[in-house]
């Protein structure tokens, strides 16, 4: 009973990472599998889904009700993927300064014709260094 407590009552740490939810949600599968109780593929992908943190509600109504029927292997690939995104877009986000330290030479505040030694005033340089823009 105590391990269908856990498996029922499962929740995700809000800053804890997919991968490391998995493990958790399989230890206990296994452990149940382990004293003869069977747990469909459908339930656990449930309850990954129910046990998400809150930095996942957006994606509990895209793994639910996309298909039929639910499959664990295609919501934690989902899910992996999310993540992924995620922090991709906060690594994007916290050096997005440094990308934006450049800028066009034509759109500066000084305009183009203030530029000193310019030939042509639509001329399109960019100011800042090389290492800024991927």
């Amino acid at each position: 009973m105590y391990l269908k407590e856990q498996f029922h009552t499962l929740r995700m740490n809000g800053d804890a990472k997919i991968s490391d939810h998995l493990s958790v949600l399989n230890n206990i599968v296994s452990e149940l599998e382990a004293i003869g109780v069977k747990v469909e593929d459908e339930d656990k992908a449930l309850r990954l889904i129910l046990s998400l943190s809150s930095s996942y509600e957006h994606m509990k109504p895209i793994l639910m009700y996309v298909k039929e029927t639910l499959k664990y292997a295609d919501v934690t690939g989902k899910l992996l993927s999310e993540e992924k995104r995620l922090e991709s877009s906060n690594h994007t986000s916290s050096s997005e300064g440094m990308v934006l330290s450049g800028h066009v030479k034509r759109n500066c505040p000084g305009g183009a014709d203030s530029v000193k030694g310019s030939d042509t005033a639509n001329s399109v340089s960019v100011v800042g260094d090389g290492d800024d823009f991927f």
